[in-house]
């Protein structure tokens, strides 16, 4: 299984230190990006180094996870699933108001609610199990909407096509929570039995062919 972690607006893959050292016999697929050069820009080279990789799971925080998104609707048969960490489906209504001060920020004019980037993710149906970790501890005083010092909980529970499920941290400290690190492990042990299964299926058809044939 190839495991494809998306970091955060302004981190690194280092966000994930923590989460790699505990899930092992793997091959990850570091993606790293710079929101400064646009959304849809990093989203090419994403694809690209992507494209002829089987058995994908993604696992990504905040912007990442709607950059996963975009790819898994276009990798399609490539993806098993994914678990996304405080990503904001809805998009940024801080963003909208943030962007006036700086009109020239290239990751303000993406993450908007109505930027492209989240109206066209809104459209996109994902056909694997796909799962968003909802941070619900921490606050900023420039959001009046319950939040997590960075998004939104609205924003995160946008969707109502992927599982949701509640862990009591604020947006940085998912990817160093136990909790989250525990749905991850149970997410990518499910994807690895459908992928199994399917292959043994995908054998028995074969088989079943060449019998016929």
């Amino acid at each position: 299984m190839n495991l494809v972690y998306i970091h955060g607006n302004h981190a690194t893959a280092d966000s994930f230190n923590f989460i790699r050292s505990k899930l092992c016999g793997h091959n990850d697929i570091l993606l790293e990006y710079d929101s400064g050069h646009g959304f849809y820009s990093n989203h090419a080279r994403m694809l690209e180094r992507l494209a002829d990789l089987p058995d994908l799971f993604f696992v990504a925080h905040s912007l990442g996870g709607i950059h996963a998104l975009h790819l898994a609707a276009e990798l399609g048969e490539q993806v098993l699933g994914g678990v996304t960490m405080s990503t904001p489906y809805g998009g940024s209504e801080a963003a909208e108001m943030v962007a006036c001060l700086l009109p020239f920020s290239q990751v303000l004019k993406d993450i908007r609610p109505r930027s492209a980037p989240i109206l066209e993710g809104k459209r996109i149906a994902l056909n694997v199990p796909w799962t968003n970790l909802v941070s619900t501890a921490g606050a900023s005083p420039f959001m009046l909407a319950a939040n997590d010092g960075v998004v939104t909980q609205d924003s995160m529970r946008h969707r109502d096509d992927i599982r949701l499920i509640d862990i009591a941290c604020n947006h940085f400290e998912i990817v160093l929570n136990q909790e989250a690190l525990a749905v991850i492990q149970s997410e990518i042990a499910q994807a690895k039995k459908r992928a199994t299964t399917q292959a043994s299926r995908d054998r028995s058809a074969v088989f079943l062919a060449q019998l016929l044939g």
